[in-house]
């Protein structure tokens, strides 16, 4: 009796480094298959090229805007879809062209993961037929000039909100913002990171990680 007490002692003690071996080997694999999975979590430094809005802000039910065909623009308009955007000032000048043309060619790039990104331009005042024709397939809103004081206080801080790319999230949470003179390839990189952690939670949630 004496001799069964004092073996399980020493057979927990001879596991012991085994367990801790254990552990010390697989955090590097657990943690890299962490963060694959969840890239946005790593420090910003290394990860978005973009400016992280935090909180995100919902895209807001009272903002008034409406499209080119006079229908209104709502919230649900971003469901399912992640949405590339630029707020500009009526007429759609150099910088906004080049925006607008910078949109296009990002969404080009990614490939097959393009059918889930949306353009979209918000114009303070009126925007013309002809960059609607020039830019087809991007969305044009209208905003009247008094709202810009909304849209700054949406886009912001401040206001130089104009010809910055944002990234509306598949919530209709407006989630990044990019500085007036970031190259297209920034936000290309943050793009193909977001596409791919959603598809990888989205396969793991088939799989029950949730």
């Amino acid at each position: 009796m004496s001799g069964a007490a004092t073996t399980t002692p020493a057979g927990g003690r001879s596991l012991w480094p085994l367990w801790v071996m254990v552990v010390i080997f697989a955090l590097p694999a657990a943690a890299a298959w962490f963060f694959y999975l969840n890239p946005e979590l790593l420090p910003a430094t290394r990860v978005n090229r973009g400016t992280l809005i935090e909180p995100v802000r919902p895209w807001p039910a009272a903002l008034r805007l409406t499209r080119t065909d006079g229908s209104a623009l709502e919230a649900r308009t971003f469901r399912d879809h992640w949405t590339l955007l630029i707020v500009t000032p009526a007429p759609c000048g150099a910088d906004c062209e080049r925006r607008l043309t910078d949109l296009r060619q990002i969404r080009l790039a990614l490939g097959e993961s393009r059918y889930v990104v949306d353009r979209m331009a918000i114009v303070v005042g009126d925007a013309s037929a002809a960059l609607s024709e020039q830019f087809a397939g991007t969305q044009l809103v209208h905003a009247g000039s008094e709202m810009e004081r909304e849209l700054q206080a949406l886009f912001g801080p401040g206001p130089d909100i104009w010809d910055r790319i944002h990234v509306v999230d598949p919530f209709g949470n407006l989630m990044m913002r990019y500085a007036a003179d970031a190259p297209p390839k920034d936000v290309l990189k943050d793009m193909e990171r977001l596409l791919k952690a959603s598809k990888n939670w989205i396969k793991g949630a088939q799989y029950g990680h949730r």
